[in-house]
């Protein structure tokens, strides 16, 4: 899965940069200060529209567990350590002897269901037209 998903980015990476320059592709056909792209065509009568095709009510999860397990390419991990802090060695805590568990999450947000985002991909450090001044080298 992995695999065919980089196969798929790089072919459609390597189109992009036969047929366009990055000053080509990032210009918006809402003007130069255009900062939300193709969120432009939603519109209140499109919003309006698109609600009324709802028949049914039933609501699906787009959501995605992050857990050791979820995709992500290297270096990207995830790591979930559970600690009881100032604890070791003691009965508890205060006159009731009160014990607790705390988390650390170390983790990078770009897995799991980010692994299928076109916008994070880019040429030359080039994502997006209003990113584009901060994302390329200096």
């Amino acid at each position: 899965m992995r695999n065919t998903l980089v196969l798929c980015c790089v072919a459609a990476l390597s189109a992009i940069t036969g047929t366009a320059s990055a000053q080509d592709w990032t210009k918006s056909k809402w003007g130069p200060n255009d900062e939300i792209g193709a969120a432009n065509y939603m519109t209140p009568e499109l919003v309006v529209k698109a609600a009324s095709l709802v028949k049914t009510g039933k609501t699906y999860a787009l959501g995605i567990p992050v857990t050791p397990q979820t995709p992500a390419y290297p270096p990207r991990a995830f790591k979930l350590t559970i600690v009881q802090p100032g604890q070791a060695g003691s009965p508890g805590l205060g006159p009731n002897k009160a014990t607790y568990n705390d988390d650390i999450l170390d983790t990078w947000v770009g897995i799991g269901s980010q692994l299928d985002g076109l916008g994070h991909l880019g040429i030359e450090h080039v994502l997006q037209r209003q990113q584009a001044r901060r994302f390329r080298r200096s």
